[in-house]
């Protein structure tokens, strides 16, 4: 297991090298001067390119593109075009509100879609499992934009339940220790702030978890469906155990590989698609601020989220490929001869 980590991690390196320099050269191939952004249309010729000397844009793009790499080498992903502050600055800020909006997601999504997919398999041809299929239908069908401004709409503006925007009330103080504020707030103790957060975050959750919660779904019931006819299957329902034991532990156990392949796969995409999530509610996690980027074409700033995107989202895969080996006795990682 140890070696296999190994050269997974090993493998990291050369991937995100690929990524940074094919974001790197997308994001030049793209039309538009980040000075003329920055100083507005009615900047001189003269003022220009003395921005862009100040910034290195009069270089050739592979003097840049060295730059850039030796910069990383030591840790440095350079500072912003538009604010002139550290990227990795900027990041660490931004990037606790992403990952907690994604995982309230994924906790969501993972709730709904195994019990939705569970109860499909288990009830096969029911009015559960018609249910089941065309929610699951619907979800992956419905676009994002449109339900988060549905459920602001009805749920926030209408009825009142939920915040429209924003992590926290204005009222309400967290003590950043993490940038995580559900963590934040329970290790101060403050529960009435934990539940302001809970508040302020279920729509985003809900939202950003639709479609892989119908994803989940449907992956869950056509594994479930593959063993529950299986010989240990049967033999564990002629020992007299309950149908919910044989379904849970034995069934839904050996048919959760798949599944755990997809929720790693929805983890990291959802890492970088909640641009339009954080977008319609205004938070402010790193999609919502690569947006702005992507307008001011601030070129630091863009390689440095997709760079910390991409390692979180190899990471994920890494998890999952040796939860395998958990899930499954049955699957042993050999050392390479």
């Amino acid at each position: 297991m140890a070696g296999f980590v190994l050269r997974r991690l090993t493998t990291i390196v050369p991937t995100l090298l690929g990524i940074t320099v094919a974001v790197f050269l997308m994001v030049h191939l793209v039309p538009g001067d980040p000075a003329q952004v920055m100083l507005g249309e009615r900047a001189t010729p003269e003022s220009l390119e003395v921005l862009r000397r100040e910034l290195g844009l009069d270089q050739p793009w592979y003097v840049q593109l060295g730059r850039y790499l030796g910069g990383l080498a030591s840790g440095d992903l350079g500072r912003s075009i538009k604010s002139h502050t550290p990227v990795s600055a900027e990041l660490a800020t931004r990037f606790p509100a992403t990952f907690e909006l994604t995982l309230a997601a994924m906790v969501l999504a993972c709730a709904i879609g195994l019990v939705a997919g569970v109860l499909s398999a288990t009830r096969r041809n029911s009015i559960w499992d018609f249910a089941g299929l065309a929610a699951s239908l619907a979800g992956v069908s419905m676009p994002i934009f449109w339900l988060g401004l549905i459920l602001i709409l009805f749920l926030a503006v209408n009825l009142g339940w939920f915040p429209v925007a924003g992590r926290v009330s204005a009222t309400t103080y967290i003590e950043a220790r993490t940038g995580l504020f559900l963590i934040d707030s329970l290790v101060a103790g403050n529960f009435r702030a934990f539940g302001d957060v809970v508040h302020h975050l279920f729509l985003p959750a809900l939202t950003l978890g639709t479609v892989p919660a119908a994803v989940i779904s449907r992956m869950t019931r056509s594994s479930l469906l593959e063993v529950l006819h299986e010989d240990y299957v049967r033999t564990g329902r002629a020992k007299g155990l309950v149908e919910w034991l044989v379904v849970l532990r034995h069934a839904l156990r050996n048919a959760f590989i798949p599944v755990l392949t997809v929720i790693s796969l929805q983890f990291g995409y959802l890492l970088g698609g909640a641009v339009i999530t954080e977008t319609i509610f205004a938070w402010p996690g790193i999609g919502r601020w690569l947006l702005l980027a992507v307008y001011a074409r601030d070129f630091r700033a863009i390689q440095g989220g997709v760079l910390l995107v991409s390692l979180t989202f190899v990471t994920i895969n890494l998890i999952a490929d040796v939860l395998y080996a958990w899930i499954d006795p049955r699957i042993k990682y050999r050392e390479s001869s």
